[in-house]
């Protein structure tokens, strides 16, 4: 061979050598940093749904008007929202579409609410009055046409923005203050009229505008609502986007956080002003008319409730530590687990044991956990991130037939810059609740306003069928975090009543191990067991809302006399602790006893005996709590 062939020969040999070396370099650099694939997420949108409950209340709305690509929040049709205030604080509520109403009995409803959808019928006007001659109460939000003459405002002020609230009776002066102090500015709209309506009474005002009021007609009552509730409680509750349904950008950055939608500015976190204005109408206004019945939202009566939720961090077994540890104390949990998991069958098995739900802890395309790679080895250079449906579908195959996947919750709180998308993603997985919705990291408290869970709207206006349970407490880990967790459940025993969600991350004493941390942690089943807070988890929570949601529950006033009057009350309590909520009083008489009617224990044999009643005060307004029996109760209330 030549010395010129050898020298290429070398060259060639140098070439591929060091190509080999610098392809096994990109190679190695792109398995260990591997580029990642999108994929296209399942979505499926809100959907329509009519409930048939044995109840005193039905709620209407319009469907017809529902549009499925509004161009702007304020264009969403936020009907809904009722069923939400009323199921929180009620339980069973009947609602009705549009059609249904026009052939529906009235008669056995004390209450109807004509959401803003459905407050432009005409045609209803013969069959709405006949109601009301009857003695029946009728809620109409921002009526039109001939339903606003039956007993509202002229409306010739028309549609305005506003600022506050400035006044709202028979709230203590605390609750005013906070109340006004909300900026109702793209939360609400409200008509306005040229003139107060003659022998009218007003219960709130914004901007100085009745709000709230109502008149007498014929036998019975019609409360008018000029101002888009729906739309308030939702902003407030599910929080407020921008008007093209995209969130605010406050980290500078691609990612977005469910506490990018709550209520910003100054508001103080630590009342659910949400729940108050709820209250409000139900206990404030409506009581006046008909004494609001309702089942209590807490099992066996507690005050309120500790939702304890854990992130699995990544931990695998490792992470069975913290249940293991409630099961001392009877308490139950959800644990949030990241998939792909590291968790074995004997972990599984463990949390089965202890009775600790798991959960999904998914990734929305912002976290490096839900990826998977290109191929059938793990070391290769493509990787493609899991959907939310594939994240889930990964679980629910290690958890088997026998272990349901009910709840999720995004990890660290990462959203989609789109409002709804995540709750379209969460549907089309199957999951009913989720805990994704948290304060701050750096402000604990009710950042979105409400200490119940509620079901979102999607921007169609329609429900997602799932549970939002919101997170007050992200990161409870420093003993300022124990002292103000404190306050909110002495605050929850006496008068707010709330579901207090709290995240607490089952690696919290590895990478910082801290004494003080473990006592706080400790602490806290304490201090919720010493304010008579039910500890648990999501699964038991939704279980049991979910049977009161089921339940039948009918009242009625026997006729008055000058000693007393008797409020009988008829209900069927699908499962045991459940209690019954009752006014304090009616008009000028007090709370005198609840005592069982007729209660069928077998067919041979029939009970009658006296209970004993719970007096609580729910933001200032006075209440019994009556503990009902699993199947049928049939309850006298007297009042003297």
């Amino acid at each position: 061979m030549s010395v010129r062939a050898r020298l290429k020969r070398d060259r060639l040999t140098r070439l591929w050598l060091w190509g080999s070396i610098v392809l096994f370099g990109i190679l190695l650099y792109l398995c260990t940093n591997p580029v990642v694939w999108q994929s296209d997420e399942r979505l499926s949108a809100g959907t329509t749904i009519t409930l048939d409950a044995s109840s005193d209340f039905l709620i209407v709305v319009d469907y017809d008007l529902f549009e499925d690509a509004p161009r702007r929040f304020s264009d969403m049709a936020f009907s809904l929202s009722w069923l939400n205030t009323l199921q929180q604080e009620i339980g069973p509520v009947t609602l009705m579409d549009s059609e249904q109403f026009t052939e529906a009995e009235l008669d056995k409803y004390r209450c109807i609410i004509l959401t803003h959808s459905a407050s432009s019928h005409d045609a209803w006007v013969p069959k709405l009055r006949n109601y009301l001659e009857r003695g029946g109460t009728l809620v109409m939000e921002m009526p039109a046409g001939a339903l606003r003459a039956i007993a509202s405002a002229d409306g010739k002020g028309g549609l305005r923005n506003v600022q506050n609230i400035t006044y709202a009776t028979a709230l203590p002066d605390e609750l005013q203050k906070a109340l006004f102090s909300l900026d109702l500015s793209n939360r609400t709209q409200i008509i306005g009229s040229a003139a107060p309506l003659d022998d009218s009474t007003t219960y709130l005002t914004i901007d100085g505008i009745p709000a709230i009021y109502a008149k007498k007609y014929a036998t019975g009552h019609v409360i008018t609502v000029e101002f888009n509730y729906g739309m308030l409680l939702t902003s407030l509750q599910q929080g407020r986007p921008l008007d093209d349904f995209s969130l605010r950008d406050f980290h500078d950055s691609p990612a977005f956080e469910t506490s990018d939608l709550a209520v910003t500015g100054d508001m103080p976190y630590d009342t659910p002003l949400a729940d108050v204005i709820e209250r409000f109408l139900l206990y404030g206004v409506l009581d006046r008319y008909f004494p609001v019945v309702g089942l209590w939202p807490f099992f066996d009566g507690q005050m309120g409730a500790l939702l304890v939720t854990h992130q699995e961090s990544g931990m695998g077994d490792r992470a069975t530590w913290m249940p293991e540890y409630e099961a001392t104390f009877k308490a139950t949990s959800t644990m949030f687990i990241t998939s792909p998991t590291k968790i074995t069958n004997e972990g599984f098995q463990t949390f089965r044991q202890y009775h600790t739900e798991p959960g999904l802890s998914f990734d929305l395309n912002q976290d490096a956990q839900a990826i998977a790679p290109l191929g059938p080895l793990s070391f290769s250079p493509v990787w493609r991130r899991l959907t939310l449906s594939e994240q889930t579908d990964d679980l629910k195959a290690r958890l088997g037939e026998n272990q349901h996947l009910l709840s999720s919750q995004a990890h660290n709180g990462h959203w989609d810059a789109h409002y709804t998308r995540p709750f379209r993603a969460l549907a089309a997985a199957d999951f009913k609740a989720d805990a994704s919705y948290r304060a701050p990291n750096d402000k604990s408290g009710y950042a979105f306003m409400t200490g119940l869970p509620f079901l979102p709207l999607d921007i169609n206006g329609k429900i997602f069928n799932i549970m939002e349970f919101p997170i007050a407490f992200p990161h409870p880990n420093a003993q300022a975090d124990a002292e103000q967790l404190q306050t909110f459940l002495e605050k929850s025993a006496a008068t707010d009543h709330a579901c207090i969600g709290i995240t607490l991350e089952a690696d919290l004493f590895i990478h910082k191990p801290n004494l003080d941390t473990f006592r706080v942690w400790k602490n806290i089943y304490r201090m919720a067991s010493d304010h008579h807070h039910w500890v648990t988890g999501i699964l038991p929570y939704f279980r049991f809302t979910r049977a009161r949601f089921n339940a039948e529950l009918t009242s009625r006033v026997t006729p008055s006399n000058k000693k007393n009057r008797v409020l009988k009350i008829e209900s069927l309590a699908p499962e045991s602790g459940m209690t019954v909520m009752v006014p304090a009083s009616l008009g000028e008489m007090k709370f005198v006893e609840a005592r069982r009617g007729i209660h069928r224990v077998r067919e041979d044999v029939q009970l009658s005996d006296s209970l004993t009643p719970v007096p609580v005060s729910v933001f200032g307004f006075e209440r019994m709590l009556v503990p009902l029996s699993k199947g049928f109760n049939a309850i006298d209330i007297v009042y003297e």
